[in-house]
Order: structure tokens, then sequence, then C-alpha cells
């Protein structure tokens, strides 16, 4: 069964790094999905150490590189999937998240922009195969 929340908040950040952010509540408590890449191309040390692309964290402080299948988002309802190996490292109980944007049509504009950004940051083989954001 789908993870399924309400986001009121939906933030974006650029000041050390790429930043697209949804939480249930105005305070980042509750569910979250955080998107991040980086500023600059990947470099040697990032190749190695697998983190040449974009990561997802979430509320439980859950990391993963290069993990999202699929993001769409229809009017202001977000699908995102996730890679079944990726579940155990983000803490989450199922692949599917879907994520109702309850922000205004301005931040959820800039969002998706964002969104596009962080997730063809990077190593080709890590974007996602849909993205519709």
């Amino acid at each position: 069964m789908p993870i399924e929340f309400v986001a009121s908040p939906a933030g974006v950040d650029e000041e050390q790094c790429l930043v697209a952010a949804v939480a249930e509540r105005d305070d980042g408590t509750g569910r979250a999905l955080i998107f991040q890449a980086g500023d600059d191309p990947p470099d040697a040390q990032d190749v190695r150490l697998g983190m040449d692309t974009y990561c997802l964290l979430t509320e439980r402080h859950g990391t993963a590189y290069g993990c999202v299948r699929e993001l769409s988002i229809d009017g202001n309802r977000m699908r995102v999937v996730v890679s079944e190996a990726a579940l155990v490292d983000l803490g989450l109980e199922d692949a599917e998240i879907i994520v109702e944007l309850a922000v205004d049509p301005q931040s959820l504009a800039t969002f998706r922009e964002y969104l596009a950004r962080i997730l063809t940051y990077g190593r080709l083989a890590a974007r996602p195969a849909l993205l519709r954001p």
C-alpha cells in the first residue's frame, strides 16, 4: 500500500547544494522527502563513493543515492517510486509515495523546477525512468 501524506510546505534552497523538500507539517516534522544534488559536477571521489548523483532523504534520516525510479506531478499530486533496494536505507515500508502538495501555485512551480534540476544531476543511469515534474 503506498505511503501517502499531505505536504503543506514545499521549499527549495541552493545555499550549499540544490534542495527541494516537502514536509507534512510547517515545522518540517512528520513525513518528509528531501531531494538534494550538488552545485558542481561530481568529482572522482563522488564517483568512487557512488555519490555521483542526487540523493533522497526521509524524515527518519534515511538516505539513498540515485534511487528514484519514477517521479511525476499531476496537478497538486506528486507520485514518487523508489527502488526496492533503497527501502531499508530510506526507512520506508513501500516503494510508492503519494504526496498531496497543498502549496500555492508559485511555490509549486519553483519546487517543480528544482526537482527537474536535482533529479537530472550526475550519472545518467541513476536518473528516473519516468520524470514529469
